[in-house]
């Protein structure tokens, strides 16, 4: 018994070694696979810049010296702008929501041009300046907006929670009640945030008019690198990232694309119009992207992996809830009805009837009668047999992950149009760097990325093309995609 207790000492440091060298294989195994759970993050340095870019973005104000402080300067305002963009939901909500009043629903686009005609010339001119500070009298807010702005505060104000049974506006009384300060009014705080996104709407769909179609297109995107940033989603938006997988699966068959990064996966939360309120709030582009990936044939059920990065943390934490259950039940509704008048296309119709299929099993959907002109369809997802949704919250102007998890595909939907010229080389820059060699960048953005920032980075333009969801002899609805391949880095 001495001598066994004199190579208890031996036995522990084998065992130390052991549980070691387990480790580093469980490590192994997970860079193997792609990523581990919580990538490491680092701030994008002067250095990761590509050299021959390096002097335009010095002409933007980004030079070596001050390169960390710009970086933290942004940083702040994307925390600021995440912060308006909340903001502006709230807004939407409160103009469109049946769950808290039975007055008739706002249309938020034309409550602005109710509320800006409804101002003298004078104060017109001042609140839709560039520059505007000027905030226009109380009294001049539409009356179906005041009243509605008005019962929400008296629902936010009650001591007692009341709404508990639903998501929307259990956050907006508790989000609200946190951006208030004590001595300002509930009352004055939303009437200021209505004005506010009341003034970016009027400009957006009311001021521009008059212009040409590309100095109106010039004119609303400089809006949209100033506006909050937004976490609006529709079905239809993975309709062109389908179109796109399906040529790149025609082009090259032997493709796997395993490892995925959807950089603002968004949330049907509180969007601009049309609110629903049969559902939940729902999160779509993750399962419509494994869907396509697996019914082309681009990945493997068993090793697929997509990885959502926002700087939401409200669609985080939606996201990562999702893994806690063991099914989860998707309503699918499209957002646009197939009229006579404006029908949708047999592509998109095919499109959202296989959406799924390759994931869950489908059941109907029962509508009220006004979207009875919407597709629709119930889909049931065992996430215990399907592919692996993880999220982070990952700022890609600022930040990137390393070592790189080597993506084999990034999607990115509606989310450029919100970057600045500089602010989108960076973020490009933090993408290349986190894909694999030959790896490929989806975007939905053909008149945004222009080829002076993807060629340095070795990420030249695979394929470009427009797809059309609906036709009219008036108002077509399009969507636009763009596909680039990793070759080389500088």
């Amino acid at each position: 018994m001495k001598d066994l207790w004199r190579t208890l000492p031996n036995w522990r440091h084998h065992a130390a070694v052991w549980c070691r060298l387990c480790a580093l294989g469980c490590l192994l195994c997970a860079l193997a696979y792609g990523q581990s759970e919580n990538p490491a993050r680092r701030p994008i340095a002067f250095a990761d810049l590509p050299s021959a870019l390096c002097p335009w973005l010095e002409t933007q104000q980004f030079t070596r010296e001050n390169f960390a402080s710009q970086i933290a300067a942004l940083q702040r305002q994307t925390a600021a702008r995440q912060q308006v963009g909340e903001f502006d939901h709230l807004i939407f909500f409160v103009l469109q929501s049946t769950r808290f009043t039975a007055r008739t629903k706002v249309e938020p686009a034309l409550s602005a041009y109710e509320f800006v005609q409804g101002l003298s010339k004078e104060e017109r001119a001042k609140f839709l300046a560039d520059d505007a500070n000027f905030l226009p009298p109380r009294a001049r807010m539409p009356e179906a907006a005041r009243a509605r702005l008005s019962e929400f505060a008296q629902v936010v104000q009650r001591k007692k929670a009341t709404v508990e049974t639903d998501e929307r506006l259990a956050y907006f009384q508790s989000w609200v009640q946190k951006q208030r300060a004590p001595e300002i009014a509930l009352e004055s705080l939303l009437f200021v945030e209505y004005a506010r996104v009341m003034r970016f709407l009027y400009r957006k769909e009311f001021a521009g008019r008059e212009l040409t179609p590309a100095d109106l297109a010039a004119y609303v995107a400089r809006l949209y690198q100033e506006r909050g940033h937004s976490t609006d989603t529709q079905i239809e938006a993975n309709f062109a990232v389908y179109t796109a997988l399906a040529a790149l699966r025609a082009a090259e068959p032997t493709t796997r694309l395993n490892n995925v990064l959807i950089v603002g996966p968004g949330l049907d939360f509180a969007p601009r119009t049309d609110l629903l309120e049969l559902f939940g709030p729902q999160s779509y582009q993750p399962f419509a992207v494994a869907d396509a990936l697996l019914g082309l044939g681009l990945a493997d059920a068993d090793r697929l992996r997509i990885h959502c990065v926002d700087i939401n943390e409200r669609v985080i934490t939606h996201l990562q809830g999702l893994r806690q259950r063991t099914e989860i039940t998707l309503a699918l509704l499209s957002g646009i009805a197939d009229t006579p008048t404006h029908p949708l296309t047999e592509d998109f119709k095919s499109y959202f009837k296989q959406f799924g299929r390759n994931l869950g099993k489908e059941t109907a959907l029962a509508v009220p009668a006004p979207y009875a002109a919407h597709l629709k369809k119930s889909l049931r997802i065992d996430t215990t047999r399907n592919v692996r949704i993880t999220a982070d919250r990952l700022n890609i102007i600022t930040e990137r992950y390393a070592p790189s998890p080597a993506y084999d595909l990034v999607v990115v939907t509606n989310v450029f149009p919100y970057f600045k010229p500089a602010e989108l080389l960076l973020a490009l820059t933090n993408l290349s760097a986190m894909m694999a060699e030959g790896g490929y960048l989806l975007h939905n953005e053909l008149q945004t990325v222009p080829s002076t920032f993807v060629t340095p980075l070795g990420l030249p333009l695979v394929q470009a093309r427009t797809v059309l969801l609906a036709d009219s002899q008036t108002t077509p609805l399009f969507d636009g995609v763009a596909l680039h391949r990793l070759h080389r880095r500088i």
